[in-house]
């Protein structure tokens, strides 16, 4: 039902109806905006990554390109632009800061326990960053592993075993 919805809006947006692309902003904002905000601390300049995925998705749409899975294309186009903005700043995000922002999002609400939380996001900032991209996708951002490896461009098999190692090494190190 959902794909069905997708490609409507993608005929419409090509077609330059503002309203549709007015639909698919409201329908996907929030999700992009949590992945962006879990990588980057400032509010501006998550606000700025987000405006510039719709914009890239936007432009590819014009462009008449076909597009099998729209989320994935959002989360590929917010992935890279992620990317690009380490690049030109040279640096790298503190444990203390991924840290802060894990324990920002919502991530409180879902586990009972605060020690447990805590314990999670520590063990999460020390996973390697393939396990942890995609333990992040997965479980927190609740996609599926096809729409993982459009995002990461690896195959769907490879990102189910990256995600299974990712919890393994998880688990190993909360010694559950």
């Amino acid at each position: 039902m959902l794909r069905i919805r997708e490609k409507i809006l993608c005929y419409q947006i090509k077609n330059g109806d503002e309203q549709a692309f007015t639909i698919f902003y409201n329908f996907y904002k929030d999700k992009i905006y949590r992945f962006i905000y879990f990588k980057i601390s400032d509010k501006e300049k998550v606000q700025e990554l987000l405006s510039d995925t719709f914009m890239n998705v936007f432009n590819y749409l014009k462009q008449g390109k076909e597009i099998e899975n729209m989320q994935a294309l959002l989360y590929k186009s917010a992935r890279n632009l992620v990317i690009d903005f380490y690049r030109a700043q040279k640096q790298d995000v503190s444990l203390d800061e991924v840290a802060e922002l894990a324990s920002e999002m919502n991530i409180s609400q879902q586990v009972e326990n605060k020690i447990k939380i805590q314990n999670i996001e520590h063990a999460v900032q020390k996973l390697p960053e393939e396990y942890r991209q995609v333990v992040n996708l997965r479980f927190i951002e609740d996609l599926s592993f096809d729409e993982i490896s459009e995002i990461i461009g690896k195959s769907s098999g490879n990102c189910r075993v990256l995600a299974h190692r990712g919890l393994k090494k998880l688990k190993e190190l909360i010694n559950f």
